[in-house]
């Protein structure tokens, strides 16, 4: 019996891996904007790859950035000639040379970018962060670097955010306006005013208001006066506020202001427009839903875990909840569910005659819960000035060359990391006392008309009721027929379980009621 273990090749599996690694070389440089602060300049950067190259001795086959481009999408043109030179080339190319791993990207594809080009046999090296991404140890560190990038993102978008939000709700509109305004100064004050550009989108309006003329002839009637604009930049302006003076922004969480820029057309102008281009809106039809199957896709299987579908049988015009796992028979009346439904809310509902005792209690409460958050806000308010002065003198220690360069960054990226986290945290655990009465009123009148409201609601009104008192659904089982509540709103929960334990006070316990007496949410 022979010991050739070669006959069993072919039941081998895998393979071994082998990368070649050549002296070829990328340079990648980036700077997100013209205001780029000093020292991370596209000369600094090339500056510094170059003689990393020279002192490696590696041979730069191409070089790419050179412009202004963002990190925080990856749909950067230079940074996509780079990707499909690197596939293409006939070159093995073993590096991408980089400043530092925040030149190369800073959003959360990072990590998955550096791991599809080291699959091509090419790694990301950063100068000025020297790290072997030949091991573990070194690809995490580098993962931990990307990871830092993305976050110290995120916090610069928070802070701009919410200096536009500021901004915002004086009235000042800080982007760029839409065609047809003009961004002028004004002894140092910034304005925005129409232009004769505003005057052709005025009439746009017009002819839409007037004549309600489609949005194919009003880009005819365009092009005789020598304006070129599509069609989606036509329906773009129609249903654009800002032309009768109000402001939409992403940083104003939905809601709408008045700004301060001149208006072009009036708000009942822009409303009749609107109201035309909502009647037949691209030539289809919007399909009003039935609130009798208001509880579709909400209402889960209990057997399969699937949202269950809603529909109308069309011979007897009956509403049907139906789980659409093949195979599964679950299939029930939804007039029989929705009203198990009502029956679960009752146990929500309330009494009236309780809303005095239980108005104590919460506000009560909620001034011991903000007691004990002023007392914790201080202790944070230290915390803050104390990473503040760390991080001046930490300045002071680098202008005086006390500490080197790479240490500075890294402490004071700790300080500062930590001092934001602090000031989220104390940001999100603000109690608005000053609408406290009105907050507890509002909750009161919910939980006591719970299931008159669903009952009495339209589509949407219901689904936004249960969305919001029951955020994971609810689950039916067809054996028992039985409609269940998964994780019901907490404080709901709890104010019903007071109106019960209340509703069994004797007059003089209601007389002497304690509102430490009862178990604190």
């Amino acid at each position: 019996m022979t010991n050739d273990t070669k006959l069993f090749n072919n039941f081998a599996k895998g393979k071994k891996q082998i990368r070649i690694i050549t002296d070829d070389c990328v340079i990648y440089t980036r700077v997100s904007g013209a205001k780029q602060m000093d020292g991370l300049s596209l000369e600094t950067q090339l500056k510094g790859v170059q003689e990393y190259a020279k002192r490696h001795k590696l041979l730069i086959r191409e070089r790419f950035g050179g412009t202004y481009e963002s990190a925080q999408t990856d749909e950067r043109k230079e940074f996509q000639k780079m990707i499909k030179y690197l596939k293409t080339t006939k070159h093995k190319i073993s590096k991408i040379l980089v400043y530092s791993l925040e030149r190369f990207s800073r959003n959360e594809n990072s990590i998955w970018l550096s791991t599809q080009l080291r699959k091509l046999g090419t790694e990301i090296v950063s100068v000025t962060q020297p790290i072997d991404t030949s091991n573990p140890a070194g690809i995490m560190q580098q993962k931990m670097l990307f990871l830092f990038g993305e976050f110290d993102n995120q916090l610069r978008r928070q802070k701009s955010m919410a200096g536009v939000k500021e901004r915002l709700l004086k009235g000042e509109w800080c982007t760029k306006p839409p065609v047809g305004y003009d961004i002028i100064r004004i002894n140092g004050e910034r304005k925005i005013v129409l232009n004769d550009t505003g005057k052709i989108i005025k009439k746009i309006f017009l002819w839409k208001a007037q004549e309600r003329l489609p949005n194919e002839q009003i880009r005819q009637r365009l092009l005789n006066l020598k304006v070129n604009y599509c069609l989606r930049r036509i329906a773009e302006i129609l249903t654009n506020p800002f032309y009768c003076g109000m402001m939409v922004h992403k940083a104003l969480e939905g809601e709408v202001l008045e700004g301060k820029h001149d208006k072009l057309i009036s708000k009942d102008l822009f409303l009749q427009v609107n109201g035309i281009l909502a009647e037949k809106k691209l030539g289809l039809q919007t399909k009003k839903e039935r609130p009798e199957i208001a509880l579709k896709r909400f209402m889960k299987c209990e057997v399969c875990n699937e949202p269950m579908r809603g529909y109308i049988a069309k011979d007897t015009d009956t509403p049907y909840y139906k789980c659409n796992t093949p195979g599964c028979k679950c299939n029930r009346n939804a007039n029989l569910l929705n009203h198990q439904f009502i029956e679960r809310l009752n146990a929500f509902a309330v009494k009236g005659k309780c809303y005095k005792l239980i108005d104590r209690y919460l506000k009560y409460t909620f001034k011991q819960m903000n007691s004990s958050l002023a007392e914790n806000q201080a202790a944070e308010r230290a915390r803050i000035a104390e990473l503040n002065k760390k991080v001046e003198r930490l300045e002071e220690r680098y202008v005086l060359e006390e500490i080197a360069g790479d240490l500075y960054q890294k402490y004071k990226q700790k300080f500062e990391v930590e001092r934001d986290e602090i000031e989220a945290r104390m940001k999100n655990n603000t109690i608005e006392l000053s609408r406290l009465d009105s907050l507890i009123k509002f909750t009161f009148t919910m939980a006591e008309n719970l299931p008159k409201m669903w009952a009495t609601g339209d589509y949407m009104q219901r689904q936004e009721l249960q969305t919001a008192f029951f955020s994971e659904g609810i689950s039916y089982n067809r054996q028992k027929d039985e409609c269940r509540l998964d994780k019901p709103n907490y404080f709901l929960e709890h104010i019903a379980d007071l109106s019960g334990e209340i509703a069994k006070f004797t007059p003089e316990q209601i007389k002497n009621f304690d509102p430490t007496s009862l178990e604190a949410p």
